[in-house]
């Protein structure tokens, strides 16, 4: 099944990062967060289930798109500085897509191919540290206005 190390670190880390979100995220990045997390978790399963190399390129597309209209979404209802980097990404992986699915598949060599996944899996990870770093940055600006609040209002004696 999922037995590669860097596959486990990774859902451990998407699990991590998305729950941090939800948790501690703003209201965009909660939504951020649940999209991110189950569009990856689903795509985990169908590619598992799929279990063939023709049909997971295909999971992972469908499962971009779907996370790309989401954000898409997203970006129109809450305007933030993470979500046009999301969206950045997502064009990323997107166009890794349209070039795998262009490629002549008996012209497709192993470096190719290698370098297709690759590209998805920095795309993946950069997506989750747009997410962590959104989420750290709305967590202190938070507390700084909680601190700011607090020196503003005069203690009682």
């Amino acid at each position: 099944m999922h037995s590669f190390l860097a596959t486990q670190i990774s859902i451990v880390a998407l699990v991590l990062i998305c729950g941090l979100a939800i948790w501690q995220g703003s209201v965009a990045v909660r939504f951020g967060g649940i999209l991110v997390l189950l569009t990856w978790l689903i795509t985990l399963i169908a590619a598992t289930i799929a279990g063939t190399e023709q049909l997971a390129p295909l999971a992972f597309l469908v499962s971009d798109a779907i996370l790309a209209a989401g954000l898409l979404l997203l970006a129109v209802r809450f305007s933030n500085w993470w979500m046009g980097a999301a969206m950045l990404l997502q064009a990323a992986s997107l166009s890794f897509h349209a070039a795998y699915f262009a490629t002549d598949k008996a012209d497709l060599s192993f470096a190719l191919e290698n370098l297709y996944v690759l590209g998805k899996n920095l795309a993946s990870v950069a997506m989750l540290l747009v997410l962590l770093t959104a989420t750290l940055v709305g967590i202190v600006k938070r507390r700084q206005a909680q601190r700011g609040a607090g020196a503003a209002t005069p203690q009682a004696a």
